[in-house]
């Protein structure tokens, strides 16, 4: 009987144990994931030995490098706040060097008259307020009367200083007079210090065929999200690839996902660059990880576990031409000065997916007439920054 695509069943585990060490993922590990790609690629060396004719031997082959790619639908966790490294999806996210955050309780418990000085681009928080700088950088925040749901009053604060001033990523309707609060939240911001990112081990079965991989390193990782319309539909989604080690395989039947549920859809949220509201067909956040396979002659396939060496992440966004009176992108773009860039839709507490990038530069963007609408396509500098990119589950 032939194997079915759909009996496909993902585990992922952290690495706790270090390079080499399995981390046996359970049932509790398994997440849904769509488009898997596992590759297992022979790596030839030509034989260049005469044989006295024409002909030579096949080459030999010399080892194999193998690969998973998938993609995961950007679902919040939804239910109450998950605890450290419970969200399996977080995980895929730290293996891509980013650092979970989670803010259990809400800054303060209940929330706060805002402090005096505060206009509509920046909120100045109240005494229960850490006077820490950066401390609450990329945070999301509460503002009781900027509007009347959840996600209406719910903004991200672009910096923070130790005047307590939480610099908006947006420009409010009016001057915040009301309350304010940090909500509890699930967060994974982008890291820039010196520590390597975790390895995975993970589990994937094939309709019945079980690979058991061990020391995954993450060599991509892309935010993609489409805005849906009324003439098409696609999910937001993160797509990961990995570089990895075949641990063991074996037959196993392919055990059942429970189901997470809708996820939400790119519309009737927000998109703003630079403080405006813009239309968009999609943006892509692309990491940029770049990967190396230190050379070592111990081990049984001549490298240590992959490295990450680096990266540079951008944003590309394919947008509405507008008027330089509403924005200009080419003076932006000549200007080199750092913008914000925010993404926020979803339902309401557990259910808002927040993409934060607090400060990006424009390259020049040509306007596309291919079409009835005048459109254009331009790419966002993210500097290595800390916090540069912030994903961010509010409650």
């Amino acid at each position: 009987m032939a194997l079915k695509t759909a009996k496909t069943a993902l585990a992922i585990a952290l690495q706790v144990g270090g390079a080499g060490v399995f981390a046996n993922p359970t049932s509790a590990d398994i997440y849904p994931i769509s488009q898997a790609r596992l590759d297992i690629q022979g790596q030839t060396l030509d034989n260049d030995e005469y044989l006295g004719q024409i002909f030579r031997n096949a080459p030999d082959i010399a080892g194999k490098r193998v690969t998973l790619g998938f993609n995961v639908k950007l679902r919040p966790p939804g239910g109450t706040i998950p605890t450290a490294n419970a969200f399996i999806p977080g995980r895929l996210l730290q293996a891509a060097k980013y650092t979970e955050i989670v803010n259990t309780t809400a800054i303060p418990a209940a929330p706060e008259a805002v402090g005096a000085g505060s206009t509509t681009t920046a909120v100045t928080l109240g005494a229960t307020a850490a006077a820490t700088a950066n401390l609450y950088k990329a945070f999301p925040l509460l503002i009781t009367d900027n509007g009347a749901t959840y996600k209406e009053r719910l903004t991200a604060i672009r910096s923070y200083s130790a005047a307590k001033v939480a610099v908006l990523m947006e420009e409010l309707g009016a001057i915040p007079a009301a309350n304010y609060q940090i909500p509890s939240f699930l967060g994974y911001a982008r890291s820039i210090d010196e520590t390597d990112p975790p390895l995975l081990s993970a589990k994937i079965w094939i309709d019945g065929h079980r690979f058991d991989l061990i020391d995954l390193r993450c060599t991509g990782a892309q935010f993609v999200v489409p805005t849906t319309t009324r003439d098409q539909a696609a999910y937001p989604e993160m797509q990961f690839t990995f570089d990895c080690r075949i641990h063991a395989n074996s037959a196993e039947a392919t055990p059942a996902i429970t189901p997470l549920g809708a996820v939400p859809l790119f519309r009737n949220g927000d998109l703003m660059l630079n403080r405006v509201r813009i239309g968009a067909s999609t943006f892509t956040i692309d990491n940029g990880v770049q990967t190396e396979d230190p050379p070592n002659p111990n081990q049984p396939e001549g490298v240590d576990a992959a490295e990450m060496v680096g990266g540079t992440a951008t944003v590309s966004l394919t947008w509405q031409k507008y008027l330089p009176s509403v924005i200009d992108p080419l003076a932006l773009a000549d200007a080199q000065a750092q913008h914000p860039f925010f993404a926020q839709w979803g339902n309401g507490p557990g259910s808002i997916v927040q993409i934060n990038v607090p400060d990006a530069r424009l390259n020049y963007s040509n306007p596309d007439l291919g079409g009835q609408l005048v459109m254009q396509s331009t790419d966002l500098m993210i500097d290595a920054f800390d916090r540069a990119i912030m994903i961010a589950f509010p409650y």
